[in-house]
């Protein structure tokens, strides 16, 4: 009599299966899992900690320095940098639309310095930087380095800073006061600190996929936000 009952006991067994595979977020044939993000877009915020470069600071006559410098691109392709002489020690990239801006904050004045134009004083934006008030500017590794090596001309290579070529690094130069005919440099990395965050947020679609790690669940990818929203099953 209990053979009989296998057959029902069997049919049983593969509903309870096929109940648990939908419910488990396993789709089978002619159905799929299709998932939904709210899209954001706006401006992602990220902080840095400005730490000095480890090596020795290079130095070089002035009117050279001055000529180097000027023919020495930011981190932008531009030539202008922030007028200071002293941070709080942090700095922070903004992404808006694609377009990024590097920003740091007058340790004295508690606000962001001026910005100065180290190539030229006809720029219609900036004021022309006099060649010896301190100027800070953010360079690319590749840049920086190029630099360095005319302000390390004639110096032992031991103690040099060493850049990564892709990395941005704030780049420091003065006129010292003991030596008025010369500038020095100094480099301080980014190191970044804390998560990212994202603000001004806008919406700007809802975005749907069958890949439930297409975009992040609540998170900043690309310069835009997604918040999962949830998933439906759909048919083929």
């Amino acid at each position: 009599m209990m053979l009989k009952k296998w057959p029902l006991l069997f049919l049983m067994g593969m509903i309870v299966l096929a109940s648990a595979g939908w419910t488990g977020g396993v789709a089978h044939a002619g159905y799929y899992y299709e998932y939904t993000w709210d899209k954001y877009k706006g401006t992602e915020l990220r902080t840095f900690k400005l730490t000095p470069v480890p090596g020795r600071e290079g130095s070089m006559e002035r009117s050279k320095s001055l000529a180097a410098i000027g023919k020495s691109a930011n981190v932008y392709g531009g030539f202008n940098g922030y007028l200071t002489g002293s941070t709080t020690g942090v700095a922070v990239k903004s992404v808006t639309d694609g377009v990024y801006t590097y920003s740091i904050t007058d340790s004295v004045y508690n606000a962001e310095p001026l910005v100065v134009d180290y190539a030229s004083s006809v720029d219609e934006d900036h004021t022309g930087w006099n060649g010896i008030e301190p100027i800070q500017i953010f360079m690319k590794g590749s840049e920086a380095a190029a630099l360095a090596e005319q302000f390390y001309e004639g110096t032992p290579t031991e103690g040099r800073y060493h850049f990564h070529a892709d990395e941005v690094y704030l780049i420091h130069f003065w006129s010292s006061t003991g030596q008025p005919t010369t500038m020095g440099m100094t480099a301080e990395a980014l190191v970044e600190e804390g998560p990212a965050t994202f603000i001004n947020r806008e919406w700007v679609s809802q975005v749907k996929d069958r890949d439930p790690a297409a975009f992040p669940q609540n998170g900043i990818l690309e310069d835009h936000y997604y918040i999962y929203k949830g998933s439906e099953i759909k048919k083929d």
